[in-house]
């Protein structure tokens, strides 16, 4: 279990999100490959690059939201 005063990125829940988020920027550069060059639909690719922009948005938005600290005099229960 992580204390308050630990690095978040020690912990697991982190880990875990991280995966989530760069499986889907994988997901979208694949499905937005697919869709231009094996399928030529433009709805599909369109979308892929959707999924893959908000993966790396988040990717690079999350380590930057874990290491802000709240007050510490809020009651968290």
């Amino acid at each position: 279990m992580n204390g308050p005063g630990s690095d978040p990125r020690s912990s697991g829940i982190y880990r875990i999100i991280r995966v989530v988020f760069g499986a889907d920027l994988v997901i979208g550069v694949a499905l937005a490959a697919a869709g231009y060059w094996l399928w030529d639909r433009v709805e599909i690719w369109t979308a892929g690059l959707g999924l893959a922009a908000v993966g790396l948005l988040m990717l690079l938005l999350f380590p930057i939201l874990m290491r802000r600290s709240g007050r510490p005099d809020i009651n968290r229960n």
